[in-house]
């Protein structure tokens, strides 16, 4: 099931699935998210395909694909035509054991591609931002919830989150990612939550970055939040874009 449209910013559209052509995806590698290994993408590789199912390499993931339950909600991403994609599906476990995964109906284009991605899970604090109503002073009296990233990159992080953050929800972000140099506080808006069986979420967040403010808080806004969280600027983006390119040489299994 995909999250209805309240769940997802408008830049985040939904796309109907039957105008893919999943068969091009055999050979090609994935990354799957389920809520029985929470925090840990499994990578494996689409041996077949069709319209709306593919089977993939149950030895990927470390051997924990193969320890799959059948039935579950999963997240794939895969990259389409230069395009990453995430897709809700269902995991299917048949006689022999063969991994079949069942494409949902719609899918969900990802943002910020043009920024390396690594899977690295990391613990972040978040708190939500009242647009509307919020004062400087406010912000020590913040509700902060901490989580784990799922991935990384200079434009966002993916998260595994326990309630729906629906569009727009503007947060204040602390990441906990020593190699990479992110300042101490940040804001993040949610794209889009992906729901999984047990209720929690796979969320998209986009980073706000320094040049982008008044896109989305009024002056009186802007004027109130803590000017550290505007360090973060296009070139810190194009640093940490380096850096994360880097990482993932270095460490070709994530």
């Amino acid at each position: 099931m995909i999250p209805s449209a309240g769940q997802l910013n408008p830049k985040q559209p939904t796309i109907d699935a039957s105008l893919f052509d999943f068969s091009l995806l055999v050979g090609r590698e994935l990354t799957l998210f389920s809520e029985q290994f929470p925090g840990k993408p499994l990578k494996s590789r689409v041996i077949v395909a069709n319209s709306r199912e593919i089977s993939i390499d149950r030895s990927g993931g470390s051997a924990l694909i193969d320890n799959l339950i059948s039935n579950q909600k999963i997240i794939i991403r895969v990259e389409y035509k230069g395009q990453q994609l995430a897709v809700p599906a269902t995991l299917k476990r048949s006689d022999g054991g063969k991994c079949r995964i069942l494409l949902g109906e719609k899918v969900v284009p990802l943002s910020r591609r043009r920024f390396a991605r690594a899977l690295i899970s990391r613990p972040v604090k978040l708190a939500a931002m009242p647009v509307s109503t919020f004062h400087r002073s406010k912000l020590a009296r913040l509700r902060w919830l901490e989580t784990v990233t799922l991935d990384i990159s200079g434009g966002g992080v993916l998260i595994d989150f326990s309630s729906c953050l629906a569009c727009p929800t503007y947060l204040f972000l602390h990441l906990d990612l020593g190699e990479f140099p992110f300042p101490p506080l940040m804001l993040g808006q949610a794209l889009y939550s992906l729901p999984r069986n047990n209720g929690g979420y796979y969320t998209g967040l986009e980073f706000i970055i320094r040049e982008n403010r008044e896109r989305h808080f009024r002056p009186n806004t802007l004027s109130q939040l803590p000017p550290v969280v505007f360090k973060y600027g296009k070139a810190k983006r194009i640093e940490l874009n380096k850096r994360i390119q880097a990482w993932m040489q270095n460490n070709p299994q994530h």
